[in-house]
């Protein structure tokens, strides 16, 4: 009696470690992986090798080739639902879009889930760079792009103001001292934040980035006092540390700035 009890029991025991729906069902790691990611994500991150490619040139027009895809993300773990978050996002630095984050194992344990794509990060010097997975299903190919941190701002406008920041920082914000078009002297201040001294009637200024409303656009742009009766619009050119700022392409040709201006060092 007892060996046909314990011959039940074995087969009890190996018809459950055999029934696929105990076999299928995934382990929950989601406390795990909130553990390990949630410390390290929150911000604002921007594509780092359009930024770098902006700083390098000294030009938006000349980084639009890598200005594609994702170019802002705004994490904010502080609004995490569950194991999920939704995740402002800016593609080709024109088109804003939510995707979701889920803190749940992508293809390998590096990384976990960001809507049809997978996330991960890499430390250096203490220093956090997310990596963007994405995987091509016609080719069996998989992509990358890396993205640092602008800034930890949480409000609903920082993705938009975190390129733009971005950008301030790598090639115009300093202390400049020139002339005008008619060789008045003129000290100037450019700001990291987007605020412009020393330049009458001009207190803010947007570096354009957005080459999709603008595709035909041949030279950069400084858009000052944006969306007010007194915007204006100059091209620009940076030379080394000189800023040359243009009414339009035809004073480009002609070499005739409306600003010469010549950063200071810091």
């Amino acid at each position: 009696m007892k060996q046909i009890l314990s011959l039940i029991f074995c087969v009890g025991i190996f018809c459950a470690c055999n029934d696929p729906q105990q076999a299928d069902k995934p382990l929950n790691q989601s406390p795990e992986l909130i553990q390990q990611f949630k410390p390290l994500i929150n911000g604002v991150w921007v594509k780092k090798d359009y930024i770098k490619k902006v700083k390098k040139s000294k030009s938006p027009l000349a980084a639009v080739e890598r200005g594609t895809g994702i170019t802002v993300l705004h994490i904010d773990t502080t609004k995490m639902r569950g194991d999920s978050i939704s995740v402002p996002t800016v593609w080709n630095n024109h088109e804003a879009n939510q995707i979701t984050l889920k803190f749940e194992p992508g293809r390998n344990t590096t990384t976990i889930v960001l809507g049809k794509d997978e996330l991960s990060y890499k430390l250096k010097n203490k220093d956090t760079t997310l990596i963007i997975y994405h995987y091509d299903e016609a080719t069996k190919e998989t992509s990358t792009a890396q993205y640092v941190k602008a800034m930890a701002n949480q409000s609903e406008e920082a993705p938009a103001y975190a390129m733009n920041y971005m950008i301030n920082q790598a090639i115009l914000s300093g202390n400049y001292e020139g002339t005008n078009a008619v060789g008045k002297p003129v000290k100037a201040k450019f700001s990291d934040d987007g605020k412009v001294t020393g330049l009458p009637g001009l207190n803010r200024y947007f570096v354009q980035n957005d080459l999709v409303a603008d595709p035909d656009r041949s030279h950069d742009e400084i858009i000052f006092n944006i969306n007010s009766k007194e915007q204006k619009s100059y091209s620009f050119i940076i030379n080394k540390k000189t800023l040359n700022l243009y009414d339009d392409a035809e004073h480009i040709q002609s070499n005739k700035p409306s600003y010469t201006l010549k950063r200071k060092r810091d």
